[in-house]
């Protein structure tokens, strides 16, 4: 089974029609092509192919002996995978069921929020006034 790096690198960007506008539309307000063309094709790729994650590619074209990719580390991450989650896409009910069964859902990032326990700043803002508290201008 082909992995989803060999995918990506095998995929065929230049006949989708879809990607080239939208390069052709970012070539426009960006001057800087060759560092973020890497990006786009990987943001376009998890957006509309299916989830790849640009650190995890990042290793494994150096561990291939493919040349390293141009610098920039603007991928957003939503919707990015790890490499253990590859190729899972769940539909709603799935991730439903989870939910409700406590279990985690592979490829969500469990973020460590803890209170902390402190009184709220007050408010250095004066309040606004409502449209009967303003004065009325005369004519």
């Amino acid at each position: 089974m082909e992995s989803v790096f060999g995918r990506f690198d095998s995929y065929d960007f230049e006949s989708d029609a879809r990607f080239q506008e939208g390069l052709r539309s970012f070539q426009k307000c960006s001057s800087d092509e060759e560092e973020g063309r890497l990006d786009m094709k990987l943001f376009y790729y998890n957006r509309f192919v299916e989830p790849i994650d640009r650190s995890a590619y990042k290793q494994w074209l150096s561990s291939n002996g493919t040349s390293d990719p141009p610098a920039g580390d603007n991928l957003p991450p939503e919707g990015s995978t790890s490499t253990d989650t590859e190729g899972a896409i769940l539909t709603f009910a799935e991730v439903m069921k989870l939910v409700q069964e406590g279990k985690e859902v592979p490829g969500v990032k469990k973020l460590d929020i803890q209170p902390t326990n402190e009184n709220p700043a007050p408010s250095q803002m004066q309040r606004r006034l409502k449209p009967w508290e303003r004065p009325l201008h005369s004519m």
